[in-house]
């Protein structure tokens, strides 16, 4: 076994000082369910069992093709064993619909975790960076849902909603202040779509539209904003804040409209992954104004992914980014297959396969260390890494037929200096320029593409692809301070996991 002595200076700042990211919005997943009523809104008081529902759905229970599906499914189940007629809370039909026989995959139900923070009377939840906290629980790996009631004159407010929240107005990385916004779906409304935006009041200046309560979160849903009383969370068996078991892997897959002559009308890919998803988010820099369809596989391995963009159709000579994130139980890997774009009905349909992109297979794997210090809320950090497709058999420009760019997250007590690299794919196309980076923060997708921090570069060399993946080994031995340890060879981790 190799002893690792680091530095440990630095190392605690990880969240807070290194990277921080902004864009224009984050979204948990996209499109998110949205349970409805089934009456329509405002007919029943059943909106705490559909913001149950979509968290459910969201970390994966339930049974369906895809998660709008699996959230009508649980949302059924939860009215047949309530009812419609009485209010409750999302943390208790969670809890039930868990231990229930509706849950299939309780085997290995990986969301048992289910805390409420606030309290469950009609005053104003008391967290002055409340805004703060929903943003970075929805980053980590919890699902969330907000009950809220609406200020009177007195001391309390009165009645009470549901509703589930996905997002807000700023980047992906951990927050370091309150986010103006909170995106959510309502079982009540869907106005302008199933996901609604609403601003935040200021936490010290509540309700400028009405009545107040006191300091909180009031936000501009209503005429006289409702504040938020509580939040429900629903977190992973393992505990999320030490990342040990919940990973974040994304592949961000750039390719090229290469077909003269006509636009292309659609866009169609797979993901899949090596374990069970615990959630998943896909996009595309093309257009906002398309939600993809997406069907997922069973087991929750894969999601095949199609868009529809024949109002907003692709030219020649355009690339386009394709950014898929999945939050996994243990360790990363992403696989894309079958990437390619379809055109007019009218247009030669072999020409499609000529064009189609080649799939690729990556893993990154990192060494368990047995840690000398157990530091609390502290990440691992991430490895970026970059590389080139090429096409051989075409000329000159066209040879460049993709682009990609990785993020590996690794645990606190995963060895931040040593991983192994391997990459398989369609063969007869080979990958060049290939780079690797570390960052403590986790970057946004333009952060990513602008990511040029490389610790390691491999120059001047071509791998062909082909079923025998290609293996790199990223030695950064002595650039990263961290705590010291002794990297636990294969068999013994092997016997601790069959222990646990």
């Amino acid at each position: 076994m190799r002893k690792l002595s680091r530095i440990l200076s630095g190392i605690i700042l990880i969240s807070a000082v290194l990277l921080l990211f902004t864009s224009c919005k984050y979204m948990k997943m996209d499109p998110p369910p949205d349970v409805d009523k089934a009456g329509g809104g405002g007919t029943d008081n059943s909106c705490w069992m559909a913001t149950a529902s979509n968290m459910l759905a969201g970390a994966g229970y339930g049974t369906g093709t895809d998660v709008q599906a699996r959230a009508d499914e649980i949302y059924s189940e939860m009215v047949s064993n309530y009812g419609i007629a009485n209010g409750g809370w999302a943390d208790v039909a969670l809890s039930w619909w868990l231990s229930s026989a509706n849950n299939t995959w309780s085997a290995t139900n990986p969301y048992t975790i289910v805390t409420v923070y606030g309290n469950k009377t009609r005053v104003p939840w008391v967290n002055a960076n409340g805004a703060q906290f929903i943003g970075n629980e929805l980053r980590r790996c919890q699902f969330l849902g907000l009950s809220i009631s609406w200020p009177t004159s007195g001391s309390s407010g009165s009645g009470g909603h549901a509703i589930t929240a996905w997002g807000d107005n700023m980047g992906s990385g951990t927050l370091s202040t309150n986010p103006v916004s909170v995106m959510v779906t309502d079982s009540d409304r869907d106005t302008g779509g199933d996901v609604q935006t609403w601003d935040y009041d200021d936490y010290t200046n509540p309700n400028p539209g009405g009545s107040n309560n006191g300091n909180g979160w009031y936000f501009d849903y209503s005429t006289n904003h409702p504040f938020i009383k509580h939040i429900i969370t629903l977190c992973p068996t393992d505990d999320p804040s030490d990342n040990e078991l919940t990973q974040k892997v994304v592949g961000s897959y750039r390719i090229h409209q290469s077909v003269e002559d006509v636009a292309a009308t659609d866009l169609h890919y797979r993901v899949r992954t090596d374990v069970d998803i615990l959630s998943y988010k896909t996009t595309i820099d093309w257009t906002d104004k398309v939600s993809p369809t997406i069907t997922e596989g069973t087991p929750r391995r894969s999601i095949t992914v199609d868009w529809d963009l024949k109002e907003h159709a692709i030219e020649y000579c355009t690339w386009v980014t394709i950014t898929t994130e999945f939050v996994l139980p243990r360790y990363n890997a992403i696989f894309y297959d079958d990437v390619h774009f379809t055109y007019p009905a009218t247009y030669d349909p072999t020409i499609h396969e000529l064009h189609k992109k080649p799939d690729l297979y990556w893993w990154l794997k990192t060494p368990v260390l047995i840690r000398a210090d157990q530091i609390p809320n502290v990440t691992g950090g991430y490895v970026v890494a970059s590389f080139d497709v090429i096409n051989p058999v075409l000329s000159g420009n066209q040879q460049l037929v993709g682009e990609y760019r990785l993020i590996h997250q690794y645990s606190y007590d995963q060895d931040p200096e040593m991983h192994e690299f391997l990459l398989a794919g369609t063969e007869g196309y080979s990958v060049e320029n290939l780079r690797f980076g570390h960052t403590y923060g986790y970057p946004s997708t333009m952060e990513l593409w602008k990511f040029e921090d490389w610790m390691t570069v491999v120059e001047d060399t071509s791998y062909f692809l082909g079923e025998e993946p290609l293996n790199i080994q990223v030695d950064w031995e002595g650039k990263l301070p961290y705590p010291e340890g002794e990297v636990i060879p294969p068999e013994i981790l092997k016997e601790l996991r069959e222990q646990k």
